[in-house]
């Protein structure tokens, strides 16, 4: 009953918390930014929705994984990144306009994207419709509601309220990111038994999907001629998902508590090659001092 309960409302009600709390702290000029610097925003999304399930497949092939460490994979690889990729690029000094641009423009893309490209590639996997339940119109109806719907009302909330909202935007986020890592905490002690067996299973495959993808956007936004911050922005952005949609997907959606886990220890390896990325960053800066 309490698993219940917690993949069923509690799970669903702190992403839309979450969702709303971004919402609060976007405007319509984020999604307009597309048209000053459609090359490093482009580029951006094509990483993202592109780069990130090809290196899934190649860690999967390479590591030869088990079906459900591959379908974990394959789910987080699909879920572009949420708040977590603008904190560490504005640690990362990066360029704080485009990281929050890419975080908008990919959360009104994700429920349309992902349940279409899951369904695919689960079927590339070989997964029948009896081991993993995913209806693609019912996903998508869902993660509108859950996380777009939410998005545009704290923006509509924003709009109205203007600068009478921002003494309690650092408040909101801080209270709403509380809450949802304690509802994550708590799905991890429920689940802690099959936790540290799915943890030898696929550390190693997370650590490489974050950080492979950190450093071959990098590479690829330099190619591309972006600016230093620019290139970092997109390492971000690139290496850094949204691990809370993806649990939320697992658990709620598909009713996989084991996928959910999956993605909840991608939200714990995803930190190791972000902040060498900015210890890289910072000492780098002293270095050349």
């Amino acid at each position: 009953m309490t698993a219940d309960i917690l993949s069923q409302i509690l799970l669903p009600l702190g992403l839309a918390l979450m969702m709303l709390a971004m919402g609060l702290s976007l405007q319509v000029e984020h999604f307009s930014n597309i048209l000053r610097y459609p090359k490093a925003l482009g580029l951006g999304l094509l990483l993202q929705f592109l780069l990130l399930p090809a290196l899934a497949w190649l860690i999967i092939g390479l590591l030869g994984l088990p079906p459900v460490v591959a379908a974990g994979l394959l789910l987080v690889s699909l879920a572009p990144g949420g708040a977590t990729s603008n904190a560490i690029s504005l640690l990362c000094r990066g360029d704080t306009a485009l990281s929050i641009s890419l975080t908008a423009v990919g959360s009104v893309i994700v429920p349309f994207s992902l349940p279409p490209l899951l369904a695919l590639q689960y079927g590339w996997l070989g997964f029948a419709a009896t081991e993993i339940e995913l209806s693609v119109t019912a996903t998508i109806a869902k993660l509108m509601v859950i996380s777009l719907l939410p998005v545009l009302l704290g923006m509509g909330i924003r709009h109205w309220l203007g600068r009478r909202l921002q003494p309690w935007q650092g408040a909101s986020h801080r209270v709403v990111g509380t809450l949802f890592v304690l509802l994550v905490a708590t799905m991890a002690w429920i689940n802690r038994d099959k936790l540290s067996d799915l943890a030898a299973q696929t550390s190693t495959a997370l650590i490489l999907l974050s950080s492979i993808a950190m450093l071959a956007s990098l590479a690829i936004a330099r190619l591309a001629g972006l600016d230093t911050r620019q290139q970092r922005t997109l390492g971000v952005e690139v290496g850094i998902q949204n691990a809370g949609t993806a649990i939320m997907v697992a658990a709620t959606l598909m009713g996989r508590y084991d996928l959910a886990l999956i993605a909840l220890l991608y939200g714990l390896t995803m930190n190791i090659p972000a902040f060498a990325m900015v210890a890289w960053v910072r000492w780098g800066r002293r270095s050349h001092r």
